[in-house]
């Protein structure tokens, strides 16, 4: 899709944590297109675990924020905080009195939400950027019933959908979605944004620290290298873990933290709502860590995990289980270490990279040569222009 400076573009989303920058796929298109676009619509609605309860509207005109609407803060059951999301959307989109040429909704609820506008041609292109994924959404056979239905529903009735993985379009597929039916799906993997990462020398990192970013959930593992940190410790003294990020789970990972007696070896720096501050520290450690916990129910096996883009595009060499696709890349690339979800084989792994300097240096040259695939402007650009 060609676009120009006149046209009008809206993107809507859902948030955990309100951040000024580099909050995931939708503040990445927001910030792709801010240079580019001369009016751009961004309306984000929390999810009911935000810290934040309001829902909001960002008016971006000629590449400058003029405008910045809250709803009032929302309370109340799941059903009833979404079914909200739809009347703060429908206000939303009235208020602005603008025609769109392109609308991406990120996740189902918001796609579905839009489509009144669709089909009277206040948007003129509608594209459902699918960022997550899993046949086992919820437990609650009901609620994961109705979760594939509004799913199929906008799968049927967008113009394009965005993926972020091949092993989404096929799970679909599996689950009851009609490829014929369906609008044609175009990959928009996760990336980094190079432009804005200043990658240090040698020199000037800490070799021997080791960073965590996301949120926190337990399937997510920090835990499991919590639990392997005491023999870490014994071969390397001076090791570090930073953990970036906040959720659910963080109490859990302070109590086992005082529990194995790593407290000096451990750094929860909590959320950070500043991607370029979140860059920076990235920059100064060695290496990244993504040990997902390999269960059926751990949507990262359909999805794309954006921290290991982060971790490349910051020079790290990844320590990662096999759980998300890229995996395999990273081992076929030794842009990194793919792990069996054992304290063990974590544990040789990770001090083996950290005390081999020729053998990190050779990682971490083909981390950030690895990084040049995922330049997150690049691959917005070639959706735009499949779209």
């Amino acid at each position: 899709m060609q676009l120009s400076l006149r046209t009008n573009v809206l993107i809507l989303s859902h948030f955990y944590k309100r951040t000024i920058s580099g909050g995931g796929p939708p503040q990445d298109i927001r910030d792709y297109l801010i240079p580019k676009i001369k009016n751009i619509y961004y309306i984000e609605h929390p999810f009911p675990s935000a810290d934040d309860r309001r829902s909001s509207l960002s008016i971006y005109k000629n590449g400058i924020l003029k405008t910045k609407i809250f709803s009032p803060k929302i309370y109340g059951p799941e059903i009833l905080f979404y079914l909200i999301d739809f009347l703060i959307t429908f206000y939303f989109i009235f208020r602005s009195k603008k025609r769109f040429e392109l609308c991406i909704a990120l996740d189902n609820l918001n796609t579905v939400s839009v489509l009144p506008f669709r089909w009277l041609r206040i948007i003129k292109k509608l594209v459902y950027y699918t960022i997550d994924y899993t046949p086992q959404r919820f437990k609650n056979a009901t609620l994961n019933s109705l979760y594939h239905l509004i799913d199929r529903v906008a799968c049927y009735h967008a113009d394009r959908i965005w993926v972020l993985s091949e092993r989404m379009i096929t799970a679909r597929e599996k689950n009851g979605v009609n490829p014929q039916k369906s609008a044609k799906n175009i990959l928009l993997p996760m990336g980094a944004n190079l432009s804005r990462i200043e990658i240090l020398p040698l020199t000037k990192i800490n070799r021997h620290e080791v960073a965590f970013v996301g949120f926190l959930m337990e399937k997510q593992g920090v835990q499991f290298v919590l639990k392997s940190l005491p023999k870490i410790i014994l071969k390397i003294p001076n090791f570090k873990f930073i953990i970036i990020g906040d959720g659910d789970y963080k109490q859990k990972l302070v109590d086992l933290t005082k529990k194995l007696k790593i407290g000096k070896h451990v750094l929860f720096k909590g959320f950070i709502n500043d991607y370029k501050i979140v860059e920076n520290i990235l920059c100064k450690s060695a290496v990244g860590v993504a040990p997902y916990v390999p269960t059926p129910e751990n949507y990262t096996f359909y999805a794309d995990p954006g921290k290991i883009k982060l971790y490349l595009g910051c020079g790290l060499p990844v320590v990662l289980t096999n759980v998300p696709k890229i995996a395999h890349v990273i081992k076929s690339k030794k842009a990194g270490i793919v792990i069996d979800y054992s304290e063990k084989s974590f544990v040789k792994n990770l001090v083996k990279l950290l005390s081999d300097k020729k053998l990190y240096k050779k990682y971490r040259k083909n981390a950030i040569e690895l990084s040049k695939t995922y330049d997150t402007n690049v691959l917005i650009n070639k959706a735009l222009n499949k779209t």
